[in-house]
Parts: structure tokens; sequence; C-alpha cells
């Protein structure tokens, strides 16, 4: 069994090692695991066409040292996000990107963890140097009502900095009306194609979406899961032949570890919920073969985040076992992944 060959320079191999010892990134290729990370240290990053794993952890509660979902897609310098959790300000200038370079934010669906950085992004958007001038949010129904609360909800200071700063944000809300099934266009531009389709994430959750981003330049596709329960067949079409999945993975042996922490009423809600609406870190690599996806990458850790080994770890045997020949990678947060 091989191991991916990233074709680096000399520096740049250094600069992976020292991302896996810091970020613990790995890579299983083929079905064996390497010592290979997906993370670059930042003197070092690269500058075309990235994924950027802004944020990898999920769920509400706020833990140490772990964003929130955020995935930034970087094309051309402009950067388009996937969810913008808590800390997704912070975690632009971290990865040196700036809060400028923001052009529109895909809201899988409305689960605070994945929106509530929407503030934040407006907000010190607004007085960054250089500034955030506009911004489309674009989400399932309601997302306008969400968008537009940001100003009224902080007027009084909004009013206060006015006089030190240009212009607040143009910020443009869209709702996203998808069909049960099938796969819509969303949004395009002279970077990208944006096309979604609606994925399950539990009865409660009435509009959970999935989104597909084809680079122009390139023909580049990747797709985002959100959050949902695999196999979901609308994802795994929409998947058919891209260049990278994006998926959320569980680990459901430490469900219970998290439940049994919590009064009995909130833990059996809490398990309920996540057995039957996030996806098992076992199931990831049958979607990823089904959809042929040239390479299945790992976000939303859930309801733990383990290190890049720990998962690679988990999910190696279901790799072998599904026949699945891409890559697999574990980032962390901040790791970089050259498209």
């Amino acid at each position: 069994m091989c191991v991916a060959d990233w074709n680096l320079s000399e520096t740049s191999r250094r600069s992976v090692l020292k991302a896996a010892l810091v970020a613990g990134g790995a890579t299983v290729a083929g079905g064996a695991a390497s010592s290979a990370a997906p993370a670059f240290a930042q003197d070092d990053q690269p500058k075309g066409d990235r994924l950027v794993m802004l944020g990898i952890g999920g769920g509400p509660v706020v833990t140490m040292d772990q964003a929130k979902p955020a995935l930034a897609l970087v094309v051309n310098d402009s950067v388009y996000l996937v969810d913008c959790g808590l800390d997704t300000a912070r975690q632009l200038v971290d990865a040196e990107l700036g809060l400028a370079a923001v052009n529109d934010v895909f809201v899988t669906h409305q689960h605070l963890d994945h929106t509530s950085g929407l503030p934040g992004l407006v907000l010190h958007g607004w007085v960054a140097n250089p500034p955030l001038s506009q911004l489309g949010v674009w989400g399932p129904p309601g997302t306008p009502r969400t968008v537009a609360g940001i100003s009224t909800t902080f007027a009084e200071e909004i009013r206060l900095f006015s006089d030190g700063f240009g212009e607040f944000p143009e910020v443009r809300g869209h709702n996203v009306n998808l069909p049960k099934s099938g796969i819509e266009r969303v949004m395009e531009d002279a970077n990208i194609i944006v096309d979604a389709t609606r994925v399950f994430h539990g009865p409660e959750v009435k509009n959970a979406y999935a989104y597909r981003i084809t680079i122009k330049s390139t023909d580049k596709v990747v797709v985002f899961s959100g959050d949902t329960a695999a196999p979901d067949e609308n994802l795994i079409e929409m998947a058919r032949g891209c260049d990278v999945l994006v998926h959320e993975t569980q680990d459901n042996d430490a469900i219970d570890k998290i439940a049994s922490t919590l009064p009995p009423e909130q833990a059996e809600t809490l398990r309920t919920h996540l057995l039957e609406a996030h996806s098992s870190v076992l199931d990831l690599p049958a979607v990823a073969a089904e959809a042929e996806a040239k390479m299945l990458v790992l976000s939303h850790y859930s309801p733990i985040v383990h290190p890049s080994e720990t998962w690679l770890s988990l999910i190696s045997p279901a790799v072998e076992d599904a026949g699945y020949q891409g890559t697999v990678r574990a980032p962390m947060d901040l790791d970089v992944i050259p498209l």
C-alpha cells in the first residue's frame, strides 16, 4: 500500500514534518497510515487555490483551543466560507487570510455552532485594515433575517464607531430554497460555481444542506457534506467524481462517555441526536468509494476532537473494508490542503 506523494520541495517537506508535530495532521493513502500531513507551517503555506480548515470541531459547547465549524476555500485570493462558527474572524487572521478577502458565506444549517461567528466576522471585518466592504451570506430560509439582525442588535456599537471608520459593510442575506431531492444552482461568480442539495440532519432540522463548489479555472470540485447521517443519497449523487469530499465524522463509541456527564433526560436527547443525525467515522469510506471521490477529508469532529492519528486509526479498517482507493486526511485547525 502506497503513501501519497506530495511532490514537495525539501523546504516544504521540513515544513510538513513541523506541522505534523505541531498540529497532528495526518493522512491515509490507499488504506495505509502515513506520517505525512495535510498541514503546512504558516511561513511556508501554499499560495494557490487551497482549502483552509479554520475550525473542525463540532457541537455548540466551547472547548479550549478548538474553533467551531468554518472552512475556507481560497480561489484567486478570494475567500469563500462554508459555515461561520465561533472564532472564525480570529482564525482568518491566524491563517493570514484576513477578513477583507471574504466574499461569501455558505451556511449548511442553522445550528448555532455553524453561525455564531457571523456577527464577529461582520463587525470586526468592518474595522479591519483593509476592511470588509461587502459580504454575501447564503443559507436556509431565515438567513436574511439573521444577517439583518446583526446591524439591529449592534446598532449602538456601530454608531459609536461610525466616526472613525468608513461605511458599514453591505451584507446581503440570500434564502436558499431546495427541493427534497436533486441539485440546485446557488451562486456563480468569476471564480466559482456553487450547487447544493438537501441532506438529512435529524427530523428537527428542516433545512440542512451540502454544497458543491467548482473552481472555474481548474475544474476542481470540492464538496462539503455539512452535518448529516451517512450514507446520504443526495450527498453521494452530488459528490460523484469530486476531487475532495469534506465530510463530518463522529466517534460513536465516545457518545456514552459524553452523555454520562449530563442529566438523564438531556443525555438521552443528545444520544438520540448524535446517533440518528451524524455520521460514524466507520461509514465514510463507503460513502467516498460510492461517490468515487478522489480524496476524503474528515471534519466536524464529534463528540470528541481526537488527534489526527486517532481518527486515522479508527477509519483505517473501514477504508480497507470499503475498498476505497482515494486518500483520507484527518486535518486539524488551520491545516491547509492544496487544490
